[in-house]
């Protein structure tokens, strides 16, 4: 297998003579050579995992020991991959697979990302997909990341401004807003949590790089230790992944006729993961009436709770005024109400600058302020288009703290010739 100083094309033959796939009847599926090892996801992670316990910033058998197993992890990607990179056409990305997690010294976060050799030539730029391993060996993460890293001071070092990370991946989700059905927006993580802090064994450096890994995401799964789920479930997890790599990197998934493959046993499985993405990628869309009906199902619900409390509620979120709901209640201040609805954990919402600005005038404005957020909503398409169920989470009183917002878009009026 390819040391973790070398990343492999997809397809490409690997140093022990076999090759992650060949062309049978014009179609890319996996073979294997009969002495080299069973490809498999679910087993290198949780012996990458295993071995935090014993992480040295040298090179030490157990160290060499994780080489191996992210190396293992790297040519089993390999092999899933060839199937997904055909279906949904994405063959001019050029998609390679790395395993690292050393830079001088060994990092206790240890990492195999899958990327574009043309939008993400290094890990210290662009987009891509990386499986983050946590440097306590709790989990690992399927995470959809970016470059972490800028030059300063002769040389690339992390970014110290973790504005400019946490910016970026936002504008990232914000891009990524028409794949509102996709089960990455659905059910992928904002925050993640490499434990990197208690780690005394590293500098200050390799510190911060493993913190801005947590800065850059825009979305993962997360796989706790032991309970890392099959290898045909991880594959769907990557299949599902892909097309939002390749929205970002400008080369969408777009509708058509797909091809047509030759399945053997072997590549059944992967295929048929491809395929259910690239019908979901196709299908992405969220028109104006799915979000019409997201953000009326979010405010039925904000009204029926604050009428269950005793509110007499009006709806003005057509005045555009900042807010949704004016609630007033006997002789209590008037409450204003921001509703928002998403299909997404309800990490992050959006607001409109005019929301914004209502919140924090307080000179302007004496009224309560309340975020009601109602996450995971079931959107149906069967008959018209119809929500339910949700997760609702009020915050109240609310303030919009600086460090919990993040400008994604400016307006820029473009002056005269």
């Amino acid at each position: 297998m390819p040391p973790a100083s070398e990343s492999s094309r997809v397809g490409e033959p690997h140093p022990n003579g076999c090759r992650a796939a060949e062309v049978c009847d014009g179609v890319h599926v996996p073979v294997s050579n009969p002495n080299a090892p069973i490809l498999s996801l679910p087993r290198p992670m949780q012996r990458v995992l295993d071995l935090a316990s014993s992480f040295s910033k040298d090179a030490t058998p157990a160290m060499s020991d994780r080489d191996n197993a992210t190396a293992e992890l790297a040519a089993s990607l390999e092999s899933a991959l060839v199937p997904m990179i055909e279906v949904l056409g994405l063959e001019d990305l050029d998609i390679r697979v790395k395993p690292g997690g050393r830079q001088t010294n060994y990092s206790p976060v240890a990492w195999v990302r899958v990327f574009s050799k043309e939008c993400s030539p290094r890990a210290l730029e662009g987009f891509y997909l990386v499986y983050l391993f946590a440097a306590d060996g709790s989990r690992v993460y399927l995470s959809l990341n970016q470059g972490t890293s800028e030059w300063r001071s002769g040389a690339m070092r992390p970014i110290n401004d973790r504005r400019v990370l946490v910016g970026r991946a936002a504008e990232a989700r914000g891009a990524l807003a028409d794949f509102a059905e996709s089960p990455v927006v659905q059910n992928g993580q904002v925050a993640i949590d490499l434990t990197w802090a208690s780690v005394a064994s590293v500098g200050i450096e390799s510190k911060r790089r493993m913190r801005n890994y947590e800065d850059g995401n825009i979305f993962a799964y997360e796989y706790r230790t032991h309970e890392i789920p099959s290898h045909d479930q991880l594959v769907e997890d990557l299949a599902d992944m892909l097309p939002l790599l390749a929205e970002l990197y400008g080369t969408p998934v777009g509708p058509g006729d797909l091809p047509v493959l030759v399945r053997t046993p072997a590549d059944q499985e992967p295929v048929a993961k491809a395929r259910g993405a690239a019908a979901r990628a196709q299908g992405r869309q969220l028109d104006s009436a799915a979000r019409k009906a997201i953000e009326l199902h979010a405010e039925d619900l904000a009204v029926r709770y604050f009428e269950g409390s005793g509110w007499t509620v009006k709806r003005v979120g057509h005045l555009k005024l900042g807010y949704d709901l004016e609630c007033t209640k006997d002789e209590e201040n008037p409450l204003h109400v921001e509703v928002k609805g998403t299909q997404t954990l309800g990490e992050e919402v959006f607001l409109t600058p005019g929301e914004v600005r209502h919140v924090r005038d307080t000179e302007k404005c004496d009224a309560a302020h309340a975020l009601y957020v109602v996450s995971q909503i079931t959107l149906d398409r069967t008959h018209g288009v119809r929500c339910s169920g949700g997760h609702e989470r009020l915050l109240w009183p609310w303030g919009i703290d600086t460090t919990h917002l993040t400008p994604t878009q400016y307006s820029y009026r473009v002056p005269p010739s």
